[in-house]
Order: C-alpha cells, then structure tokens, then sequence
C-alpha cells in the first residue's frame, strides 16, 4: 500500500481538489496552520461535518500533510466517491446505523422498575437479535444489549434516560443495528500511526446541518489511546480541524479551515486505559472532553440559528480598535468569540435588551430590503446617490453584456445541477434523525452532477461547430475541422471560469445598487437607520472591549492568548438566544433625540411596521415581527449519554472487542 507522504497520486488528488475548492468557494482562508505538526503521528479530528464529501475536498486541498481518512463503507462502496477513496487509501468503517434493521413486533423500556431490560410483543429476539447489537427506539434512543434471554426479553448494558411523553407506557415499534466486528480498522489505523503517518476522521459521524455541533463519537479517542498503549513510545498528537462556512451550500461562498493547538496524549490516561472497565471509560471520556473543548478553538458552534444569526449581527457591528476592515480569517475568530461571551453571560436579564435591539436592527434591512454591509452606503446625497446609481448600472449592463453568452449557454448546467441536489436533499433529509433541512448534501452534488454535465454539454456544443463546419467549411479538412471542434470543448470552461470572476464583480455591483435606490426614495429613512447602526455598534464594541480580557482578544478582536473561549457544550441543551450584553448608555436618548427631529421620516417609519412598542427597548421607536429566521427546539435524538462511553467496555473477557463498538460511535 503507497504511504500518502511519497505519492504522486495524492498530490495529484490534492491538486485537483484544490481546483474543484476555488472553482465551488470565492475565498478558502487557512488559519493557525503552523500547529500542523511536521512529522510524527497525528490523527486529525474535523468538524463539523456540515459539507458531506465537499468537507474532505476543502479539507484535503489545504492541509499539508498527508493522511489516510476513515470512510463509512456505504460511501466506500459508491462508484465514484468509492473509487476515489480506495485510490487514495481511504479506511472503510461499516457504521452500524448503515445496515440497521426494522424489528419484528414492539418493544416496550421501563426505566424505572426493569432499567437494564427490555420487554418484547410479538417479538423474535432469539432469533433477529444478537449479543451487543444496538435496539434504537422513540426517537433516536439507543441501549445495547447485553444478553438476549428469550423471544419477548432481554437484558441491556446500561440504563437510559427517556421522554416518557415521547415513549410513554405503550409498546413502541423499533430498529436493530446489528454488532460490527472493527478489530481490522482498529489494526489497520494502529499501523499507520506506528509508521508515523497521519490518519483523518471526522467524530460528528455523519454529515449534518444543525448549528451546533454533534457530541463527538468515541471511535478516535479509542484509536489514540489503544494505539499509544500498545505502543508507549508513540508520541501520538490530535489536531482538531473547524470547517467553517458562511454559505456551505451556496456557489462562490466563502470558507476558513482553522487548525488547533495539537493535544498530546496524557500517559497516566493510558496507563488507566490499558486498567480496562472503569478506568478506561474515564480515560476515554477525558480524551473526548478535551478534544471537544479543543474544537471549540477552532469552530462556531451556536446553539441555534436564531443565536448564530445574532452573533454574526453583533459582530458586524463591532468596530476594533484599529478601524480596520476585519479579515476573513478574524470574522471567524470574532464570531467565536462571541459566542463564547453568550455564554459567560446567559440568563443575565440586560442579555435580553440587546438581542431585541439586534434583532429589531436586523428585521428592519431586511424590511428595506439591504444588508448591514450596505448601510454606510446611505450616508450621500440624493444627487450623488442618483450619479452613482447611474454609473453603476451602466457597468452593470455592460458586464451582463459579456456574461449574458455564458450564463445562457451554462442553464442546462445550472438546472440539472439544482434539480439532481434537491432530490438528493429529500433523500438524505428522509433517512436522518439530525438533519434540519438537508442542505449539507446540496455542495456535494452540485459538484458530482458538474464534473460530469460540464464536460457533456461542452462537448454538445463543440458537436454543433463541428457539424457547422462540415456544412459550411467544405474546404477545411477532416483534421482541421476535429481539431477547431476540440479547441472549442477545451477552451469553453477557461472561458467560463473567466466569466465567473467577472460575475463576482457585477455581484458586488448589483448589491450595492440598492442602498443607492433607498437613498434617493427616502434619505430620512436611510439616515435613522444609519444612526441605529452607529449607536448599535457603539454600545457592542465598549462591552465587547470591556470584556476582551476574559475573552483573550485584543481590542482589534484578535486573539491576545492561548486562552480557549469557553462555550456551552456540544451536546448541552439549546436555549433560546441571548448573546451579548451592552450598557444602556447615552446613546438611547441621542437617538430618541434624533428621531423627534425627523418626526416625519419616524411617522412613516412606525407606519410601515405594523407592531406595539410596548415591549421594545426604550430607544427604538421601530419595530418588526420579534421572531426567529428559523426555530427549532433542542431535539430529542441527542438525548443519550454525552459520548456514549459505557458502551465501550462490554465485556473484558472478550479482550479488546470493545473496540468494535467504539468505533461503531465514529
């Protein structure tokens, strides 16, 4: 097998991945990629899991060592995803809610009077169930089992907590995953640490779409510490790895991979694992603790949507020290960093107030129909705005000139791409119990569906010229003719990659048009928004500034220390969004006093939204619908225990098979 370090054919994927990143994403940002160790084995922890394959594409194409990657065996066994992972070696892991099975007959869990048994109706346990198989049931609950005793009984490892409303007293229907013998992974990933190689998972387990991460799966926790207990003079490091997306779905988004502070394996944790029982499930959880504090380092990981959407707002309107335009690398850091403020201070009441001012600011563009980024663009006069506006769409026309030919001949591409990926978002959204929408697999098929429609319809169009040219150009020679047909496939997308560029400027242009617009209809509007801003903005950057220390940033909103930003947990329970807290200052009156002078841009404002001010912030006479972009409650399918951990020591007399459901967690 050829190590991934000397392979002309890694470096020839990796190539190619970095081309399919910067044709996908506008921007692909790295951070902190010094704490790559430069030699040595690592076993690289990426997260979250939110861009289904396009995740290992960006990751692979920027990280600089090379590392053999853990797949699950469905995507294995595919044709072209498959094909790809066994060229470069990938592990195939057979997950065992991939080959899960419906029950026969129901089930029925008291937790209270039978918490280790499980009672059986028109059940065939003997016979559809074995020893460590997993029964799922409810929503998404999980016990394994430990002893199969008769049709209608059997016994589990350890007892859960459930939803008795959501299970209740009945007999419920339910799913067997069955048990996976793992010992060969386990060898195969313990070689390649012990030849000082790299090894990549991603512990989430699955592709998802959720704001917050999954609780991390034990699988990688118990390569590290079973591979440094057979071999104690491995130095073996973990990296974790954020992938974090402004738009993972959308073409021409923008990306940034941060790498974290590598984690060295404790040796009293692997003189505990190698104890066994209770001593190696603490050892493992330590392990998980500290890599999901580390990924915390290195991700934005908000409790929802509402939350995140609010702490990008926030940020936004943060201004540094420096005044300086915020790169796209400090965006990141700045976003968790305050999530990491929300944090510290949830549940204080002055919370509240600044996320209704946040979020009546936001319901407010979204009225005028702009973006936050848009706003310093209505500080000019009817006059000016009317120049520029005129100046603009005459670029923008022109540049639709140019681009017109190509966007027009690309709709073929654009539709089948869009409607191969929507039907593969119901599917997957179909088969998940942690899916919200289904949008983590939209990047992934846009991407299969093009590398493959792209060169069809390409090569559609060069059969046009060329039977042009063999009706019209009856002088040219065969070899004449081929070859102009070929230029013409082969020119084609360097044309279009071209127009693409330009298209990302006449983007820029078009979205700066409106705020133009909004300025010469109503500049009383555009200027009582702009002062909400600078009060907003005013009130976040003191308390952000006064906060920095705890926070470990500078106040140009860089990070002034090691110090990792402390954030709820993965798999803590969601609240509702509460993210930074501002002192009522100044300037409530200053705008309440710049409101009363423009009483008639205030009275057309007030009209526009039909709501009460009862319940707003004194300084902001305008107000919209007070509701999330998009809700959800904690779900229930995360319910279990935080890693799942007791499921890893079945049975030590089985010496080592404890591996096997350890890894069935990755």
């Amino acid at each position: 097998m050829s190590q991934p370090s000397t392979s002309i054919t890694y470096l020839t994927f990796q190539g190619v991945f970095k081309a399919i990143s910067h044709i996908f994403f506008r921007e692909i940002k790295t951070t902190d990629i010094q704490n790559v160790p430069a030699s040595g084995p690592c076993i690289f922890i990426v997260g979250p899991h939110a861009n289904q394959f396009v995740d290992g594409v960006v990751y692979m194409s920027v990280n600089p060592r090379p590392s053999y990657a853990l797949m699950a065996a469905v995507s294995y066994d595919k044709p072209l995803i498959g094909h790809v992972g066994k060229i470069l070696n990938a592990i195939p892991v057979v997950r065992p809610q991939d080959i899960v099975n419906v029950g026969t007959g129901k089930i029925k869990y008291d937790p209270v009077n039978q918490p280790l048994q499980l009672q059986g109706q028109d059940t065939k346990f003997m016979e559809e169930i074995g020893t460590r198989d997993f029964i799922v049931f409810g929503r998404n609950y999980k016990v394994h089992v430990s002893k199969v005793l008769s049709d209608t009984l059997l016994e589990i490892t350890h007892s859960i907590q459930v939803d008795q409303q959501v299970v209740g007293d009945d007999y419920v229907p339910f799913k067997i995953a069955p048990h996976v013998d793992q010992t060969a992974v386990y060898d195969e990933v313990y070689n390649y640490l012990n030849r000082n190689e790299c090894v990549t998972i991603f512990p989430e387990g699955g592709s998802h779409d959720r704001s917050e991460m999954l609780p991390l799966k034990a699988g990688f926790a118990v390569m590290a510490l079973g591979a440094a207990a057979a071999n104690p003079a491995l130095d073996i490091k973990i990296v974790p790895v954020g992938l974090n997306y402004f738009h993972p779905d959308r073409f021409r988004s923008r990306a940034v991979v941060s790498f974290g502070q590598p984690m060295t394996i404790d040796k009293a944790d692997v003189a505990k694992y190698k104890l066994g029982g209770k001593d190696k499930r603490e050892a493992v959880t330590k392990l998980l603790d500290q890599s999901d504090e580390a990924f915390k380092t290195v991700t934005v990981n908000a409790p929802d949507y509402d939350t995140l959407m609010v702490v990008q707002a926030a940020r936004r309107l943060y201004v540094p020290k420096s005044n300086a335009k915020p790169s796209i690398e400090q965006v990141v850091k700045l976003n968790r960093h305050f999530v990491s403020l929300w944090a510290k201070l949830k549940g204080d009441p002055s919370l509240e107030a600044i996320v209704k001012k946040v979020k009546y600011y936001n319901n407010m563009l979204t009225f005028f129909g702009i973006r936050d980024y848009q706003v310093d663009k209505l500080n000019i006069t009817p006059v000016k705005a009317a120049y520029q506006l005129i100046k603009r769409i005459t670029k923008l026309v022109a540049m639709a000139g140019l681009g017109a030919p190509a966007l027009i001949s690309n709709l073929p591409l654009i539709w089948i791409t869009s409607y191969i990926s929507k039907k593969k978002q119901k599917q997957a959204l179909a088969g998940s119990s942690v899916k919200i929408a289904g949008k983590d697999v939209l990047a992934t098929w846009k991407v299969i569906v093009a590398a493959f429609a792209a060169p069809a319809l390409y090569g559609v169009y060069a059969l046009f010229y060329l039977a042009y040219l063999l009706k019209h150009k009856p002088n040219l020679s065969l070899n004449a003719k081929l070859t102009r047909a070929g230029l013409i496939w082969a020119i084609q997308p360097i044309l279009h990659y071209l127009l693409m560029r330009l298209g990302d400027t006449g983007l820029d242009i078009y979205k700066s048009i409106k705020p133009l617009f909004l300025a010469i209809r109503n500049p009383e509007a555009g200027e009582i928004i702009r002062s909400m801003r600078k009060d907003l903005s005013k009130d976040i950057t003191e308390f952000i500034n006064l906060h920095a220390p705890e926070l470990g940033i500078d106040g140009n909103g860089s990070s002034s220390s090691s110090v990792a930003p402390s954030t709820t947990s993965s798999s803590s329970n969601h609240s509702s969004a509460n993210i930074t807290q501002v002192s009522r200052s100044n300037s409530d009156t200053n705008l309440m006093d710049q409101r009363n002078s423009t009483s008639s841009s205030t009275s057309f404002l007030e009209a526009s939204f039909s709501t009460t001010t009862d319940d707003m912030p004194e300084s902001y006479l305008v107000s919209s619908r007070d509701e999330s972009f998009l809700e959800y409650s904690s779900t229930d399918e995360l319910n279990e225990s935080k890693y799942h951990v007791e499921s890893i020591v079945l049975n030590e007399e089985d010496g080592g098979d404890e591996q096997s459901s350890a890894l069935s967690q990755i």
